[in-house]
């Protein structure tokens, strides 16, 4: 199978209607009310999303060796926070953002950097729920620029715009020409803050081999070659769900104590601290992994 077939595809799920329908619900009816609803809709999901199903079969087989059936269940209990995870996303995006709790483990990390003048980049995955990483983010001495996928249907890409706006962070989209690195490299120079997602490579030849939970698996290298040519720090963010509308944030440090002067080299080395970072947060909450697609090979 080829990488590019493997690949994940990148829109939320639900088509237009439907998302525009639960971004009007959440506006009026308690995100909890919909949560038992998903022990209806998850077996159904599962049954004609077959592809995304078997790929989290195949992670909790391989990565933690569970029998089929453990390794069912464990599918079954992932889909189910994942859809909780949407939801709680939906919610916030529809103006629910105070409606949530969050412990902050590492602050600070985070508090060091923003009261330097120099920017940094903050890095995760698709591992628990990064945007409600906006809960952590609010604060009044640096400006927040998150990269997001752009292709995304343009009634949840204009919501997620609107949402991130009112807490002060500023969406900026991947485009085919790149055009957004210029965007990312001002905004470092001006000594704000960059968020980027790194566990996905759309395609892109830069990317880095790393061994990931006993099995190996391709990352992307450019944000972390964008942090070594900026000269910039980076932190990596981590949203996990604890329970109902409670989260755990988990801040840690992207560091290298090499002295390796080839920018590919150091950019690989911290590529690979931040699979390791991973690595520790995903052993924590291994059913809050959410790339439903072939990931490893």
């Amino acid at each position: 199978m080829t990488q590019q077939s493997r690949q994940w595809k990148g829109k939320t799920g639900g088509g237009k209607l439907g998302q525009k329908s639960l971004f009007f619900l959440l506006r009026f009816i308690n995100v909890s009310f919909f949560y038992p609803v998903l022990f209806g809709v998850i077996p159904f999901y599962m049954l004609f999303g077959r592809k995304s199903y078997r790929a989290i079969m195949r992670y909790f087989k391989q990565c933690y060796h569970l029998s089929t059936w453990k390794a069912f269940y464990q599918t079954f209990r992932n889909h189910l926070i994942f859809g909780q995870v949407v939801l709680d996303k939906f919610s916030m995006l529809a103006g629910n953002k105070d409606h949530y709790t969050v412990n902050i483990s590492g602050k600070s990390y985070f508090d060091e950097l923003i009261n330097r003048k120099t920017g940094f980049i903050v890095v995760s995955s698709h591992i628990g729920n990064f945007e409600m990483g906006g809960l952590v983010f609010q604060q009044n001495k640096k400006q927040l620029h998150a990269l997001v996928y752009g292709g995304e249907a343009r009634e949840m890409h204009q919501n997620r715009i609107r949402a991130m706006k009112s807490v002060g962070i500023n969406v900026v989209s991947v485009n085919e020409d790149m055009s957004h690195l210029f965007t990312l490299k001002q905004a470092l120079e001006d000594g704000d803050i960059l968020t980027i997602l790194c566990d996905r490579v759309h395609g892109s030849n830069k990317k880095v081999r790393c061994k990931f939970l006993g099995q190996e698996a391709y990352f992307p290298l450019g944000p972390f070659r964008l942090a070594v040519q900026m000269k910039v720090p980076m932190v990596a963010l981590f949203m996990m769900k604890d329970r109902r509308k409670r989260y755990h944030a988990h801040i840690l440090p992207v560091e290298i104590a090499s002295t390796e002067v080839n920018l590919t080299k150091r950019a690989e080395l911290l590529a690979h601290t931040f699979v390791e970072n991973c690595e520790q947060i995903v052993r924590k909450y291994p059913q809050q992994w959410f790339n439903f697609y072939d990931f490893f090979g």
